[in-house]
């Protein structure tokens, strides 16, 4: 739908002609052969020393659009999800990741079990496949400390964007709520499995001009929040015990508003 096979072939192309790269594969949905029109492009870039990285990561932003030299490209550095990472998007739809990686830092891991070799010099990317096929999957990290960070964020924040509905005012709380998802839902949604049943209502976040709807929402995102803690403590067996009293006083508050 959005021209992918097109730019895997001009991919596979380009990385053929660029000796400081010495393999090339795509993993995610097209390594695991699942991709289908709306995927994006998991890429990963080997090359053999920093310097041939270093070299390449200055021309990043050309490289993306040599590709598909004809069509248009954005692209920027992402950072918040790991060093030498470029996202990109096509005007013709494609997106595609970008990973620059070292042959002496890259280790196996069961995210690059499956994989869709496009170049291989002297057999390094298959004999890194099959490395990645005895790789164990790491389990889920919270530690007990990072958890009463998030929760004592959480239940402030859920309070000031309550109040402020709870005024009438859609306008100001819906950064506060932004924020709230931010630093609350990703950390919790890593821990729970899609099978755990506290991990589906807090997929739930909705925020709109009805403050007195979205009021009554936040108090349904308090107990989904409170569920998901606690299966987290449980899963992780995490030394995290509530503040109670405090807990029960703004439970409190929140419900004799409605």
């Amino acid at each position: 739908m959005f021209e992918q096979d097109r730019v895997l072939g001009r991919l596979q192309q380009r990385v053929m002609s660029e000796s400081d790269i010495v393999a090339c594969f795509l993993s995610g949905s097209y390594g695991r052969r699942t991709n289908d029109p709306y995927s994006d492009m998991d890429v990963a870039l080997v090359f053999a020393d920093e310097a041939a990285r270093e070299r390449a990561w200055r021309q990043r932003r050309d490289f993306v659009q040599s590709v598909m030299q004809y069509v248009p490209a954005k692209s920027f550095d992402g950072e918040h999800v790991r060093p030498y990472f470029h996202i990109a998007l096509y005007s013709n739809g494609t997106k595609a990741d970008y990973r620059y990686e070292l042959q002496t830092e890259l280790r196996p891991n069961p995210w690059d079990r499956d994989i869709r070799i496009l170049k291989d010099q002297d057999g390094w990317a298959e004999q890194f496949q099959a490395n990645c096929g005895r790789a164990l999957m790491p389990q889920p990290r919270l530690t007990a400390a990072e958890l009463a960070t998030l929760d004592e964020r959480f239940w402030v924040m859920l309070w000031d964007s309550f109040r402020l509905l709870l005024r009438g005012d859609n306008d100001k709380p819906f950064t506060i709520y932004l924020e709230l998802l931010h630093f609350t839902l990703p950390p919790l949604l890593h821990v729970l499995p899609p099978e755990d049943p506290a991990r589906a209502p807090l997929l739930h976040a909705q925020f709109n001009q009805d403050t007195q709807g979205t009021a009554v929402h936040l108090a349904n995102l308090l107990q989904a929040y409170l569920n998901a803690r606690t299966a987290v403590v449980e899963r992780l067996h995490l030394d995290f015990s509530p503040d109670t009293r405090f807990e029960t006083a703004v439970q409190n508050l929140i419900r004799s508003k409605f």
